[in-house]
């Protein structure tokens, strides 16, 4: 008998983490835990311990900074039961109990990875890209992986790019001479939105020095510029129960990462809007990810620039 924690959600989906009868194992960010999960920033070193004794299984909150939740609600000791939502970081979790005396399937070691271009594995199948990998003059076998990631029939490129990260952003961006705004003109910290022809010179600076630097994501959508321009400027601006101002940094590539997984279909479905894909930097130099939304909620795919 054995409980099997599947991430379901966040930068650890894919990860299935197996804890046999009469056994405690303690699940964090860092080798200091039984079980690490490096690729969600959002865990403690030592975040929560699962223990199973053959009839009841719980987590144990080990002091995290940012909590460990079961159904929601945040906890310091609980039972949980088949089908309970376990959330910890940027990651939510499902709990199976295995009862059968079938030998332990062994663990994954990470979340599936996709070669590109073409997806492989279930899902949906992508989009023909609009220039084959060899047409990325002056590009590497990585950077033409990406671009003919986001290129594709039908929509147009943009970039949302954080000029508070790197000041020379709008300086790039007006000798590019492409069609380019601040999302929200009021707020001196909000990003600029810009439209990327594929033949666009500024794809030198955002691919070759602005990716894996945290510079922003690019999405596509069959929208107009002034259009994209209205679905993003209300996000970057919100309002606590006071009234405050706050800016919502979510063109920060690990605040999507973390956030746009957990999103209930509502509300992903009104952050993406007219948005058919957005493409973030992964964790690791080699990985982008992928988020498209679906008729169940957001489907996220690690694509690989190996």
């Amino acid at each position: 008998m054995r409980v099997i924690l599947e991430a379901t959600a966040g930068p650890a989906t894919g990860r299935k983490i197996q804890v046999p009868a009469g056994s405690i194992l303690r699940v964090g960010r860092t080798a200091r835990s039984d079980y690490a999960l490096g690729e969600d920033s959002y865990l403690s070193g030592q975040h929560f311990a699962i223990e199973y004794d053959g009839t009841r299984c719980r987590i144990r909150d080990l002091g995290s900074s940012n909590g460990t939740f079961v159904n929601g609600d945040r906890i310091t000791d609980c039972i949980v039961q088949e089908g309970d939502s376990v959330g910890a970081g940027g990651s939510t979790f499902i709990v199976h109990i295995d009862s059968s005396n079938s030998p332990q399937a062994p663990r994954v070691a990470s979340a599936p990875t996709l070669k590109l271009p073409g997806p492989v594995g279930p899902g949906p199948a992508a989009p023909a890209p609009l220039r084959g990998r060899s047409e990325w003059s002056g590009f590497s076998h990585a950077q033409s992986v990406l671009l003919s990631v986001l290129y594709r029939e039908g929509d147009s490129v943009y970039a949302v790019l954080d000029a508070v990260r790197d000041s020379r952003i709008p300086a790039f961006l007006d000798a590019s001479g492409e069609k380019h705004a601040r999302v929200d003109e009021e707020n001196p910290a909000s990003p600029f939105l810009v439209l990327l022809p594929p033949q666009s010179r500024l794809l030198d600076v955002l691919i070759k020095d602005g990716w894996n630097h945290g510079w922003g994501f690019y999405l596509a959508a069959a929208v107009d510029f002034d259009s994209m321009l209205r679905h993003w400027s209300p996000f970057v601006t919100l309002h606590n129960r006071s009234e405050q101002s706050l800016t919502f940094r979510f063109w920060d590539p690990s605040v999507l990462r973390a956030m746009v997984p957990s999103m209930p279909l509502v509300e992903a479905t009104g952050f993406f809007g007219p948005v058919s894909r957005l493409v973030v930097e992964g964790d690791k130099p080699e990985v982008a990810v992928e988020f498209v939304l679906a008729s169940k909620g957001v489907n996220q795919r690690a694509l690989a620039m190996a």
